[in-house]
């Protein structure tokens, strides 16, 4: 049909999934770094690597566990489990993983902004 855009693609929702799972890493970490020294304490991780592989491949949405009645509950969005590893909380790794999901949140708002961009091209295309 003449004049008409169909916009299908996936790209969109799986940078907003993703910018989800990378926000709620970083509050994650920030967690850590905030019981560094909790006697006790060990650190907590989301693995984003294969939450965003499950979401790739239609897997089951993954919400936040209540493992406790005095936690709060989750605010809904949808961040994974967040695993216990085991491990006490280091700084330097702390901080490294924080750069890295910084660089990762970076490039995908690019990627979205990019996305973005194009469709709003096209459209004003259409427009003339």
């Amino acid at each position: 049909m003449p004049g008409t855009i169909v916009i299908n693609d996936d790209l969109i929702p799986l940078l907003e999934h993703s910018l989800t799972l990378l926000s709620r890493r970083q509050e994650i970490i920030a967690g850590n770094l905030a019981n560094l020294d909790t006697p006790s304490y060990t650190r907590k991780d989301l693995d984003f690597q294969k939450l965003l592989n499950s979401y790739l491949h239609g897997g089951p949405k993954v919400g936040l566990t209540l493992t406790h009645v005095a936690h709060i509950p989750g605010n809904g969005m949808p961040g994974g489990v967040i695993q216990d590893t085991g491990t006490t909380v280091d700084l330097d790794r702390e901080m490294v993983e924080m750069a890295q999901n910084h660089l990762l949140f970076q490039a995908s708002v690019q990627m979205l902004s990019k996305k973005l961009e194009s469709l709003r091209t096209v459209l004003e295309g259409e427009r003339r």
